[in-house]
């Protein structure tokens, strides 16, 4: 419905994303394990951690050629993110960060808790946080993949699929979310991990499920960047030889883990593509492609049912990119001004 260009432009959109995540993804490997390593009274340089577990796990991983192989860990790592979810419960409740409390003085002043005075809930600082949920539900550049290596497919299925997924996910984002801000307020990391002592052995456990969840998406989400980078090119799949794949997989690896060594801020790399990217493959190519499929099919009768949906989702999508432009610049602004 968008021609040619209109298609390049959605894998362009999908694999610049995907990358983003993996950046994410990145920051969040090399963030866990050093802390993991502090735990035992190691202090490993970030970078070197970086180095570290890009070669002896990311890479491995990412020369997998199909999804399978990961489906049992990937329910490992849904369930340690529920792990972490009750285990920053138990800390938000039982005070071990608060003022006084066990794990106060184990932490820097900037993890401590800091709750303010000032009623902010009007903010436009609220809207990066808005841009993060647009990033929360993207999987659009591997729904074809996952829907033809789904068991027994069809689209009722896969409808299930996608709604318990989702509904799952919302759960778990709201409590890790809420518990997170509830226990250390405005000096919430954007990992929130960082802001546990590496002494807390509920932290650890914590941090070794995230990363076994973080580790087990990091290659489904790769495979979208690749596919990207084949579909832009309009690589024939004859030519998608093992071989090559595998050069283009070291490729695009080296490119990710170059720019993570020097892009750390997780919050900001979660704000800049969902607001960017994100509100791109959420918001307007949807609309763009309504459009032009109501366009076709009209071919010059007024039907006006076709036409109000149009017109909604133009709205719609004006809406949420503004709200989406408008947090990366708040994002921008706020890391560009810290000294």
């Amino acid at each position: 419905t968008v021609g040619h260009t209109g298609s390049v432009a959605v894998s362009v959109a999908n694999g610049l994303k995907a990358g983003l995540s993996n950046l994410a993804y990145a920051t969040i490997l090399s963030d866990t394990l050093r802390s993991l390593f502090e735990s035992i009274g190691l202090d490993v340089p970030r970078v070197v951690c970086l180095v570290l577990i890009t070669v002896l796990a990311i890479l491995p991983l990412c020369m997998l050629k199909n999804l399978h192989v990961l489906a049992p860990f990937s329910i490992c790592g849904t369930a340690g993110v529920m792990v972490t979810a009750v285990a920053m419960a138990i800390r938000y409740f039982d005070g071990s960060y608060q003022e006084g409390g066990q794990y106060y003085d184990q932490i820097d002043a900037v993890y401590q808790p800091d709750f303010g005075t000032r009623d902010d809930s009007w903010s436009i600082g609220i809207l990066p946080f808005v841009c993060m949920v647009y990033e929360s539900y993207v999987m659009h550049y591997n729904s074809p993949r996952f829907y033809t290596e789904l068991k027994d497919r069809s689209l009722p299925r896969f409808g299930i699929a996608v709604g318990s997924s989702f509904s799952l996910a919302a759960v778990l984002y709201m409590a890790i979310a809420s518990f997170g801000f509830l226990t250390f307020g405005g000096n919430s990391s954007g990992f929130i991990l960082n802001n546990y002592s590496p002494h807390d052995p509920l932290a650890t456990i914590c941090r070794l499920c995230i990363g076994l969840a973080v580790l087990t998406a990091y290659p489904i989400v790769f495979f979208g960047v690749r596919d990207s980078v084949l579909d832009v090119f309009e690589v024939p799949q004859i030519n998608q030889t093992p071989n090559k794949l595998n050069a283009l997989t070291f490729a695009i690896l080296g490119i990710l883990t170059f720019t993570a060594v020097f892009v750390t801020d997780l919050g900001l790399i979660n704000a800049v593509g969902g607001g960017l990217v994100a509100t791109a493959v959420c918001f307007a190519f949807p609309t763009i492609m309504l459009a032009s499929a109501v366009r076709q099919k009209l071919n010059g009768c007024g039907d006006k049912s076709d036409q109000r949906q149009t017109v909604a989702s133009i709205l719609v999508t004006i809406f949420g990119m503004a709200v989406g432009i408008s947090g990366v610049y708040t994002a921008l602004s706020k890391a560009f001004a810290r000294p």
